[in-house]
């Protein structure tokens, strides 16, 4: 999951025994209504507003903007997790009771409670069947490319191949609450019920399941595909519709969503978004990001909503967010680092608090592995281990961070101290430390001239000991364009220190260029993959935090490293990283997965997919003194709006 505001953290990881299943934790500037009694406002990160509603989002809106701030809020996933800060399944938010297990952990049992959705339907089995099908539909690389670019449907951020739902050979309704999946191989619990069945929303199938806005509800998603049970498929099997007709069934559905989820400017009135389960529903959105939410009187779950709305505020820097902040026209916002001299002030005269959000995760940016122009030289360790070096996190933790965040190691989070999934060789702390000398050494090593203050060039071509590798010609630069998200004053230092650092130390030149981080990420996350790469970028930050495990909530790295996963960004592929991701998801007993998680992450620390960068407190939150319900905040940067409430002031 990416992006908020800043930089991000870590934080603590516990493990639970749950139903006799170890589960492991794992235009800015604008104005806007002042928060009154009964509206609670909230600040949106910089440049980064919702774009997609549709729970079913793609890698391009694979957002905490979309995410856990629009969409979870709306229609909640069958299973939350997030309990008072702590990394444990939320039994209280779930709408299901916790899977059980049988048949040597190949099959799963899911039975949902009788909860309703807003329209006064009930939530059942059918829904889950919904989303299933549609997400095996828009996932399934056997589906036709019909109709417009986003074919075969919205995709999925979290898709992994051979994981969920590919790696449910079938799933069925077997009563009104009760649906049973069969699994093509037997699972860790902890993995599969933290990472696969998180993965599910139940969508209100009486309501979605529709071609078209004037159609009729039907039950396309079951039509015009045969079900079918081969081990290590897809359990859809499609039948492809004639040309230039219509696409039915499933892929209809999902792509007709898809383009509705689109279509921003209808949000707020088309009927489609009205029927939720959660406990809010939406009223106002606009283009630029402005959300309103009121209660939703439906709601199932407890507690219900004690406000009267909840406004999510966009701005296009941190500067603008900061200075509603001063006026006190923002309930819950965020403290740019380089105003945390104001802390004081805000706590003083405009009646805030002040606490850190600290989520489970860790800052990095990405490499495009697919670039035909620098691809080959970015697929060369010795380059990631040279370039990584010219990284200065203590610096940047220390001038640009206020000295509040740690340097990042690895992919699973060093911070806290105790926690359990970090290796011993993650725990002493980074593999590639700051050191230009190192970087110099590793490019001369490797056939490199290098000439610091101008632009090092490839001297020996070759794929020999002492040569530059396959794909690097004879006199390429070291040069390389570095996207990065606009607004935030802490990243902006930070590019422009490594942009002068690397070419001074080791002849790296970085050409940098900003751009929004909405429309970053959809640059990246757009289809890129060796057999179709993308020329339009070669390095990008998004801007911090670059992930928190959400929707994986177990930290084993397969909805980000493994190859041809959703959000793998730059198309990294190593088959050692896959086959010790598999032993993370397939490990017989707890002790023997965090074996297995350590070996993974170890391999990762020292291979570097993406250059890590320092994590620190998601966002530096400010809050009114007079608004309860909010701390501590959502571990994985999930939203509670449903427990607020305003006093007097």
């Amino acid at each position: 999951m990416r992006l908020r505001s800043w930089v991000t953290p870590a934080r603590t990881l516990t493990a639970v025994v749950l139903g006799g299943m170890l589960l492991a934790a794992c235009s800015g500037g604008s104005a806007h209504p002042s928060a009154s009694k009964g509206v609670v406002t909230f600040a949106e990160a910089p440049s980064s507003p919702p774009n997609y509603i549709m729970p079913m989002a793609s890698g391009a809106f694979f957002s905490y903007a979309n995410i856990p701030d629009l969409s979870e809020i709306l229609f909640p996933p069958l299973y939350v997790f997030g309990v008072n800060g702590q990394p444990v399944l939320n039994r209280a938010l779930s709408s299901a009771l916790p899977p059980v297990f049988s048949d040597g952990n190949t099959t799963v049992t899911v039975t949902l409670k009788h909860w309703q959705w807003s329209d006064g339907h009930p939530i059942t089995a059918r829904d889950v069947i919904f989303w299933m099908n549609l997400l095996s539909a828009a996932t399934d690389p056997k589906a036709p490319t019909i109709g417009s670019s986003n074919s075969p449907g919205p995709g999925w951020g979290g898709a992994v191949p051979g994981g969920f739902p590919e790696n449910v050979t079938s799933y069925q309704q077997t009563g009104t609450y009760t649906v049973v999946f069969h699994l093509n191989h037997s699972y860790n619990p902890t993995w599969f019920g933290y990472n696969e069945l998180s993965q599910i929303s139940p969508i209100p199938q009486a309501a979605w399941d529709k071609l078209s806005s004037a159609g009729p509800v039907g039950n396309y998603d079951a039509s015009a595909e045969s079900r079918v049970s081969i081990p290590g498929t897809s359990p859809l099997q499609y039948v492809p519709a004639d040309p230039g007709t219509a696409t039915s069934g499933a892929l209809g559905v999902a792509q007709f969503l898809n383009l509705q989820s689109q279509s921003l400017g209808t949000y707020a009135t088309n009927p489609l978004w009205k029927v939720v389960d959660g406990p809010f529903k939406l009223t106002q959105f606009t283009t630029a990001g402005f959300v309103k939410m009121v209660p939703n009187p439906a709601y199932s779950g407890s507690p219900k909503p004690r406000i009267s709305a909840f406004e999510e505020l966009p701005f296009a820097s941190d500067t603008a967010e900061f200075n509603a902040l001063r006026s006190g026209a923002v309930t819950v916002g965020y403290l740019p680092v380089q105003d945390l001299g104001q802390k004081s002030f805000l706590e003083t005269q405009r009646g805030y608090r002040y606490n850190p959000w600290y989520a489970f995760g860790f800052n990095y940016f990405a490499y495009n592995f697919t670039s035909p122009t620098v691809g080959p030289l970015l697929q060369k360790l010795y380059f990631r281990q040279a370039f990584q070096s010219l990284v200065n996190q203590p610096q940047y933790i220390h001038d640009f961070m206020a000295g509040i965040g740690t340097p990042t190691v690895g992919p699973v989070p060093t911070f806290p101290a105790h926690n359990p999934y970090v290796s011993p060789l993650e725990a002493k702390g980074e593999v590639y430390p700051f050191d230009p000398s190192k970087a110099v050494a590793l490019l001369r090593q490797n056939g490199w001239t290098v000439h610091p203050g101008g632009v090092s060039v490839c001297a020996h071509p070759g794929t020999s000991a002492g040569d530059c590798g396959s794909g690097v010609a004879a006199g390429q630069a070291a040069s390389l364009s570095l996207l990065y998200a606009s607004g935030s004053t802490v990243l902006t230092n930070e590019m422009e220190t490594l942009q002068s650092t690397a070419k001074s130390a080791a002849g790296i030149q970085i050409n940098l260029s900003e751009s929004s981080s909405t429309q970053i990420t959809a640059t990246v996350f757009n289809g890129c993959s060796p057999s179709t790469p993308c020329s339009n970028w070669e390095l990008a930050d998004w801007g911090g935090p670059g992930w928190t495990y959400l929707l994986d909530y177990l930290p084993t790295g397969g909805n980000l490293f493994q190859t041809g996963a959703g959000s793998n960004a730059g198309d990294y592929s190593d088959p050692t990283t896959d086959a010790n991701i598999l032993a993370t998801h397939t490990a017989p007993t707890y002790s023997a997965e965090i074996a297995a998680l350590y070996q993974y992450e170890d391999y990762i620390a020292r291979q570097l997919p993406v250059v890590w960068m320092p994590e620190g407190p998601t966002q530096l939150t400010m809050y009114k003194s007079n608004l309860s319900g909010l701390v501590p905040q959502g571990i994985f940067n999930e939203l509670y709006p449903q427990q607020y409430s305003l006093g007097k002031g």
